[in-house]
């Protein structure tokens, strides 16, 4: 295995762990879905946190990662989207790529350059917490709609949605730059994190 081939798949790998870590913790609050009714229960939405901070850590090269954690968290740990497997799968690719899309347009219209982390403005990265949250509601509403035996009050899911993801999004954030990064100067002082 060459190092470029052993870096990509370590970070693809610690993408997967992260964000499939973060649905693991959700699953200990509730549900996720219910018998063809969306439930309400989530308003603090890890995962999209942890995808957010694997993209600006590792750039786009770590999609495959954060989309297999997606698909898998929602197999295993969400029953398969309870029946509704072919929307769960949307939606999780919507999850996945809402990130990038965000920043992406975020870097065409000069908001941002997410290219170095070190001369981001954490306000910017505020926003595109709430951008990606906007765009994940809305990529997701309309994935949700594809099944019409879904019963789903439009206003109701796609502010639950952006409430849970800007919620998650800052806890995620917070945490790892209050609490992870402190810890590991801790155990590397030598290292620049």
């Amino acid at each position: 295995m060459t190092e470029k081939f052993q870096n990509y798949f370590i970070e693809n790998l610690i993408a997967f762990m992260s964000v499939f870590s973060m649905a693991y913790v959700m699953t200990w609050v509730g549900t996720f879905e219910n018998s063809g009714e969306i439930v309400l229960k989530h308003y603090l939405y890890l995962p999209l946190g942890a995808k957010i901070l694997m993209y600006l850590l590792f750039g786009y090269r770590v999609f495959p990662g954060v989309i297999a954690a997606c698909f898998v968290g929602g197999v295993v740990l969400m029953n398969s989207w309870n029946g509704h497997f072919f929307i769960g799968m949307l939606s999780a690719c919507a999850g996945a790529i809402a990130p990038i899309v965000a920043m992406c347009i975020m870097k065409q219209t000069r908001v941002s350059n997410f290219s170095n982390l070190g001369q981001v403005d954490f306000r910017h990265v505020l926003f595109l917490i709430a951008f990606t949250s906007v765009i994940s509601a809305l990529l997701k509403f309309f994935a949700y709609t594809q099944d019409l035996t879904l019963n789903i009050n439009a206003v109701t899911f796609i502010t639950h949605y952006i409430t849970g993801d800007v919620l998650g999004g800052l806890v995620v954030i917070y945490l790892t730059l209050h609490v992870i990064v402190p810890i590991l100067k801790g155990f590397f002082p030598q290292k620049s994190i």
